[in-house]
């Protein structure tokens, strides 16, 4: 077998969340560099990879074959969950916006029944991630950022449970495991965000966005000022 892809720090970081030997389905999958990477790395056997538009597909399945993998993943084209293997087990949706994020998972709640662990790596929308993934009956195992081309990723993997306290409004914004952690990298982009929000309320805003980007201004800043430990 060909030596292990490598791949962005993005996904590299998606992959480290990917439970040992799980049976993947990769929504989006693109390039299916994940599914390729894991299989050559031994840390999974078989996945799926899902793309919904035929270039991508075929691109996808291009490379499946050149890694000589065509046994070990499935190709399949079809939008989000329709067409799920029904040996999957975790999914990873990745370079997918959060709120279609949402939309994919929600189209069919029944799909989700075998399905215990969810990677995704939204770079917006992510209350409405946080939200509205764990309604569906999940919580947030593990949270990571990741810096790659002047954006600033939140890979979030959700196992399926309950959590053990309900999510408040700074969880579902800042992310529970992130404000657990306080790494650096979660420092800096509160740190960046705050700045982006500050620049914001400098121009011509209705009332309504004033109050809004205030409102947010003052919960970042209470964010670092606790996370810094001030």
């Amino acid at each position: 077998m060909a030596a292990p892809r490598r791949l962005s720090s993005r996904l590299e970081e998606v992959a480290k969340m990917v439970p040992e030997g799980a049976y993947i389905a990769d929504i989006g999958s693109d390039h299916a560099f994940l599914p390729i990477s894991l299989i050559q790395r031994g840390k999974i056997s078989y996945a799926q990879a899902v793309e919904n538009k035929m270039g991508p597909f075929v691109r996808m399945k291009g490379n499946i074959e050149d890694a000589g993998l065509s046994s070990h993943i499935q190709c399949t084209l079809a939008d989000g969950l329709d067409a799920l293997s029904e040996e999957a087990n975790t999914l990873t949706v990745c370079g997918i916006g959060g709120l279609l994020t949402c939309q994919i998972l929600e189209k069919d709640p029944s799909k989700l029944i075998p399905i215990k662990t969810i990677i995704c790596d939204p770079h917006r929308d992510l209350v409405a991630v946080r939200k509205r993934v764990t309604a569906l009956g999940y919580y947030i195992a593990d949270e990571a950022i990741v810096y790659e081309n002047k954006i600033y990723y939140s890979i979030i993997r959700f196992e399926k449970g309950v959590p053990e306290t309900p999510y408040n409004a700074r969880d579902l914004y800042f992310g529970p495991v992130n404000r657990k952690k306080k790494t650096p990298l979660y420092l800096e982009w509160i740190a960046a965000t705050r700045k982006t929000v500050s620049a914001q309320l400098n121009k011509n805003l209705s009332k309504e966005k004033r109050d809004y980007y205030l409102k947010l201004y003052r919960a970042l800043s209470t964010e670092l000022k606790e996370s810094e430990g001030k």
